[in-house]
């Protein structure tokens, strides 16, 4: 083997420990908070909303309110709450904002392809508002701090 060669087998030998030092699963466990609450908007429960804590650093946490409007925040799958601090916190239907129709938009490659014009084109539905102001969702104003411990949070959500 020439020289060179055993500098080069030797520095991959080195990157390569240094990546399995490093990727060693170290790092990978997180302290987690209990976290639970209700959510109601105009004084009723909120059933099915989806509440999402997202922190100052670190993965966000997510639930979904129950009938009552009840939830338990889940982390990374099963891991159930949320990491300890200060956090953005989210309340959505869960539902992609409603497309907004450009009138002014071209026709796609595979529409223009099919010869179909825009009076045969079917009219995309219509996706409903969600009731949920974005005040509390993708403009939300709304925040929280998990402490060590088990937390209940509720939120009193308003309509207008």
């Amino acid at each position: 083997m020439r020289c060179k060669d055993q500098v080069s087998l030797i520095f991959s030998l080195i990157f390569l420990t240094v990546c399995c030092f490093g990727c060693s699963g170290g790092g990978t466990e997180v302290e987690l908070e209990k976290v639970t609450g209700v959510v109601t908007m105009d004084g009723q429960p909120l059933a099915n909303a989806v509440v999402v804590f997202i922190p100052d650093e670190g993965n966000p946490s997510t639930a979904q309110t129950d009938a009552t409007g009840k939830y338990e925040l889940a982390h990374r799958g099963n891991a159930m709450g949320a990491v300890p601090g200060k956090h953005k916190v989210r309340i959505t239907t869960g539902q992609p904002p409603a497309p907004e129709n450009d009138p002014d938009a071209d026709m796609s490659q595979s529409e223009a392809a099919t010869g179909i014009g825009f009076e045969e084109m079917e009219s995309p539905k219509k996706k409903t508002k969600d009731p949920i102001p974005a005040k509390y969702n993708t403009n939300t104003t709304l925040t929280a701090d998990v402490k060590q411990g088990e937390n209940t949070i509720d939120f009193k959500l308003d309509s207008k």
